[in-house]
């Protein structure tokens, strides 16, 4: 360095200094904000889903169904639902549902090109959700909202969760931020809800609105203490309960264990519905399992194409046209 460079740094030295300082600072803050953001996106992306399912793991037998008639529209579930063609007369029939997708993104897209038309429920708090629904949509699977709701604990369901202590107001306003953040979904399953799915006054609430939009419902089961499926066929609100969890154990064998006994009770009832997860292990164990599914001469289908069989056998057993619509029914 020159002379007329020293006596310039000797003279503005307080200046200099200070600059310096403010530079090491703001790399250390700088740092820390990065370290911070990238433990946030780990955090995100090792989402622990749903509930222990270990505690409530049951099968849901065969249920006694009634019925009771309703004037004929064109509900919501009826239009998005997923055509299902070419299916043999009484061919058994198993509904594969995925939960929690759209917050790990590569793994929802691991679950959406899967080959075969499953049931996507989808956490209404995910980003960019009218994208990654359509494209999912485009893929032939249909579309469900996974509605986040209040467990037993202390895990968190995530924001706009249906709770139990909030006034009337706030849960429909967080009802209606939740159903209004993709379109084309034939339902709503509940995401967590071990404490919320056994609140009649919230179950109530939630309930009138699914009804008024034409929506039907599928009780996850996270509780064996559950209204939800029962308050849903009292108001004759289409409706179903999962039979098994397929991925309780995050192990390829185990969930293909879980595969077998789904098709096993299919054989023996004629249909069964499965709740699995984006975990890497259970696109794994689909991606060996769906396959076989042809030579076995099971169909995996959409959620909705079980409740139309079923509600259609109702019609049939008490001599109702099936063009009737909606009915009562606690499966």
């Amino acid at each position: 360095m020159n002379r007329a460079g020293i006596v310039f740094l000797w003279v503005y030295r307080k200046e200099v200094l200070s600059l310096a300082y403010l530079f090491l600072v703001g790399g250390a803050f700088g740092t820390i904000w990065i370290f911070h953001d990238s433990n946030s996106v780990n955090v995100k992306t090792e989402l622990a889903f749903e509930e222990n399912h270990k505690i409530i793991e049951v099968v849901i037998a065969d249920r006694e169904t009634s019925v009771e008639t309703t004037e004929t529209v064109e509900v919501a579930w009826k239009a998005n639902a997923v055509k299902v063609v070419a299916l043999v007369d009484d061919q058994p029939q198993i509904s594969i549902i995925i939960d929690d997708l759209g917050m790990v993104r590569d793994r929802t897209f691991g679950i959406i090109n899967l080959k075969a038309p499953l049931t996507l429920s989808f956490l209404p708090y995910a980003p960019e959700l009218q994208h990654v629904t359509r494209y999912a949509r485009g893929q032939g699977h249909e579309l469900m909202v996974h509605l986040p709701m209040e467990p037993k604990g202390d895990k968190d369901p995530g924001p706009h969760a249906m709770l139990t202590g909030v006034s009337d107001h706030k849960m429909m306003e967080d009802l209606y931020f939740n159903l209004s953040q993709f379109d084309g979904y034939v339902g709503i399953n509940n995401h967590m809800g071990s404490a919320f799915t056994e609140d009649f006054r919230g179950l109530d609430l939630i309930l009138s609105e699914v009804q008024k939009r034409g929506l039907l419902v599928l009780d996850s089961r996270t509780s064996q203490k559950s209204l939800f499926a029962k308050m849903a066929a009292d108001r004759d609100i289409p409706n179903m309960t999962r039979d098994i969890f397929l991925d309780n154990e995050q192990d390829v064998t185990y969930i293909l264990g879980q595969l077998e006994k789904l098709e096993r009770m299919a054989l023996r009832r004629g249909s069964a519905i499965a709740i699995g997860h984006p975990y890497r292990q259970t696109i794994e164990a689909l991606s060996l399992w769906l396959p076989t599914m042809k030579a076995k001469g099971i169909a995996v289908v959409p959620l909705s194409h079980l409740i139309k069989k079923k509600y259609e056998k109702i019609f049939v057993a008490t001599g109702v046209a099936a063009s009737g619509g909606q009915a009562s029914s606690s499966r």
